[in-house]
């Protein structure tokens, strides 16, 4: 577990509702509910990543409807009224907004860890041990948003990369530019001028994403605290469906789908900051689809 500043409480929440599906044996299937040759899919990795620097239920995991069949098994330890349901697919942004204000409600002063359910890590220990430096960066940079990254030393495909401002008296370094799953001889050139890979790990103040949401979809942020104050109190041992924090197809808002994230690249965001990943195998799931093939597993259990 990660122990957070000023004994705040450390929430995660789990990105699990993106639509982009790989051609397996068995059909087309999530590029999350897939496997990398190992028993387990990503999807459930990343709920066993999130246990392992908090408490089942300081988690939250959005998904989707349609994808059901393969989310329902591995969030059996996540209580109903921690899982944002999405009517649609691959809205990011919108079910971030929910599960956001669904932390808001439990604990306004929470510390927060944002993490994307296609990706994986070979080495627990330095997944556990780069939050804990994120969380002590944040004690220095309070409002700032800290994003995980790892050294490029060859350019991957379907890899984010981030170029980083020159050392400073604080931790980490600040981000300058995202780039997003550029050409491979873009790519090769911002490895050889030092850019590092991005995780898609974020972890903040819950009161800086709120703002940071808040601030450029006003709308959506307010819808979603409106849909999560609406809901009824539930208990531990009353686990229907019907406790699922539901987002609509028509919500007001939900016309911008893209993840919150990319805004990055339209605007550098001044108060994002880079701490390093030291050997832990991290990659994105385009990177692994591009070097071995990918399977689906239907039980999920």
């Amino acid at each position: 577990m990660v122990s957070a500043p000023y004994n705040l409480p450390l929430w995660c929440i789990v990105q699990g509702d993106g639509d982009k599906a790989y051609w397996t044996s068995r059909g087309p299937v999530p590029m999350q509910f897939c496997t990398t040759g190992e028993s387990r899919p990503l999807f459930q990795r990343s709920i066993h990543r999130a246990l392992s620097i908090t408490k089942s239920r300081r988690v939250v995991a959005t998904v989707a409807e349609a994808h059901r069949q393969w989310w329902s098994n591995p969030l059996w330890c996540i209580a109903p009224q921690r899982r944002v349901v999405d009517e649609s697919t691959g809205r990011p942004t919108v079910t971030l907004a929910a599960a956001l204000a669904i932390v808001e409600r439990a604990a306004r002063d929470a510390l927060l860890v944002i993490q994307p359910a296609d990706a994986f890590r070979a080495g627990e220990r330095a997944f556990v041990a780069a939050v804990r430096r994120a969380v002590r960066a944040l004690d220095e940079l309070p409002g700032h948003v800290i994003t995980l990254t790892f050294e490029a030393h060859t350019a991957e495909p379907g890899q984010d990369y981030l170029l980083l401002g020159a050392e400073d008296e604080f931790p980490g370094r600040a981000a300058l530019s995202f780039v997003k799953r550029p050409q491979a001889l873009v790519a090769e050139r911002l490895v050889e001028i030092g850019a590092c890979v991005s995780t898609g790990v974020y972890v903040a103040r819950l009161s800086t994403v709120t703002n940071l949401l808040a601030q450029r979809w006003p709308e959506l942020m307010a819808a979603a605290r409106s849909l999560v104050a609406g809901l009824s109190p539930q208990t531990h041992s009353d686990c229907t469906r019907a406790q699922e924090v539901v987002t609509p197809v028509r919500m007001a808002g939900t016309h911008f789908s893209r993840p919150w994230r990319h805004t990055w690249v339209q605007r550098p965001l001044p108060q994002l900051r880079v701490v390093p990943v030291d050997d832990c195998g991290w990659s994105s799931v385009g990177q692994v689809s591009a070097d071995e093939e990918l399977t689906a597993d239907y039980s999920c259990d």
